[in-house]
């Protein structure tokens, strides 16, 4: 039997070990946290070196860059015998699936949404894959990895943002009382970003800090949710979790441990499997995406009646501009259509949500078929 090791630099409190079949291969699989100390990683690396046929490696969060991590290639150059992977390759592959998995069992479910990622750069690919969807995208990674208050506001900028930062370096307010005053104002620039998006692509640990009035009504897209964050994603209101990892023997896999697995099983080296590979491997081991309802079965309604005068004969019916009409020459009305043309939109009122036994609650929809 085969052991496959994760290391990672996670908590140690979410350590397990099971033992399943993959290709024929049997495996035993063990997970270790570290707790964010990287000797104590290389440590169990060294010794789990000569004994595992694979080590998938758990990066942490790099506190430089949201939704980056770091760790990884580090802790993986240590490694001389055994092969090693960090999942990253794998996880693009699975969040990209889960994404088009939701789009098409859920019927068009990210059609025109408001879609905010933390992090772009470390999400090219499921962005990109998301554009085909909404041209509603926001990353916010100058806002989190600079201190810029600014979102990016499409590929194009995203773009131009990853090959070299300094593009956005003059967004950076000249004179500020504090540090703490401008790390206070990108947080209120994230938060209401937050609140204005229908989704939110974010790793999950960094939404813990996050509470009811920016996460109530949102889909997450994320990955590795255990049963604790999605309690809390319960209680904070979240309407639906995209989770891009499998369940294995009731234990939510990394994308590093699965990625392990996969090179065990294979005998394959690192970076030698394709996507097409990999996804025929997800498929064979029925490992597909979940989709999560902390608070229940949930229907998102993208529309609005939208509601403007169509002559100027609608804006007599005003009194001001009734009595005006009748005593102006045609050049005031002339130029009060104009000025309505360009006013802006603004919402008159939302109806409630009902079931259908006509009470106020959210309305249910068919969950997907799996």
């Amino acid at each position: 039997m085969k052991s496959v090791i994760g290391i990672s630099l996670g908590a140690a409190a979410q350590d397990f070990e099971l033992r399943t079949t993959l290709l024929g291969q049997p495996l035993r699989v063990r997970r270790i946290g570290t707790d964010g100390d990287t000797e104590v990683a290389a440590r169990r690396l060294a010794y789990w070196d000569r004994r595992a046929a694979a080590i998938g490696i758990g990066a942490g969060p790099d506190p430089r860059s949201v939704g980056a991590t770091t760790g990884g290639a580090e802790l993986a150059a240590t490694l001389k015998h055994a092969p090693c992977t960090t999942g990253a390759h794998l996880a693009e592959i699975y969040l990209e699936w889960a994404l088009r998995h939701v789009q098409a069992d859920l019927g068009r479910y990210f059609d025109n949404a408001l879609v905010l990622f933390f992090s772009g750069v470390a999400n090219r690919k499921l962005a990109s894959a998301m554009a085909e969807f909404t041209p509603n995208l926001f990353f916010a990674d100058p806002l989190l990895q600079l201190g810029v208050p600014k979102l990016l506001t499409s590929l194009d900028a995203l773009s131009l943002y990853a090959t070299g930062s300094h593009y956005v370096a003059g967004w950076a307010p000249k004179r500020l009382p504090s540090t703490t005053l401008l790390e206070r104002w990108t947080d209120h620039v994230l938060r209401q970003a937050m609140k204005k998006a229908t989704v939110i692509v974010a790793p999950v640990h960094e939404l813990d800090r996050f509470g009811t009035e920016e996460l109530a009504g949102k889909t997450i897209v994320t990955a590795t949710v255990n049963d604790a964050r999605l309690e809390a994603f319960r209680e904070k209101g979240v309407a639906m979790v995209v989770d891009a990892s499998p369940v294995v023997q009731g234990r939510v896999l990394g994308h590093e441990l699965l990625d392990a697995m996969i090179l065990a099983a294979t005998g394959k080296a690192p970076g030698t499997l394709y996507d097409d590979d990999y996804l025929e491997l997800i498929q064979m081991l029925d490992a597909r995406p979940r989709v999560l309802y902390p608070n229940g079965v949930q229907r998102k309604n993208r529309f609005a009646f939208v509601i403007h005068p169509l002559s100027q004969e609608y804006f007599k019916k005003v009194k001001p501009i009734e009595m005006l009409s009748r005593v102006s020459p045609p050049l005031l009305m002339d130029s009060l259509e104009k000025a309505m043309a360009y006013a802006r939109a603004h919402s008159r009122s939302r109806p409630p949500r009902r079931s259908c036994s006509g009470s106020t609650a959210p309305s249910a929809r068919r969950p997907p078929t799996t």
